[in-house]
């Protein structure tokens, strides 16, 4: 029987602020190719996405 799932810990002290500025960085990095590549492809077929999502 598998274990069962225990709750993320909250990140304190030294721990948060060191995830806090790889998020920053994380976010201030320019958008990879691959990702623009695919942002493109969704733009471009937003439609049939909207109409897949009932949206």
């Amino acid at each position: 029987m598998a274990k069962p799932i225990r709750a993320t810990p909250c990140l304190r002290g030294e721990d948060a602020r060191r995830f806090l500025r790889e998020m920053v960085a994380f976010d201030k990095k320019p958008i990879s190719k691959v990702d623009k590549a695919i942002v493109a492809r969704i733009k471009a077929n937003e439609a049939l996405f909207r109409s897949a999502l009932g949206l």
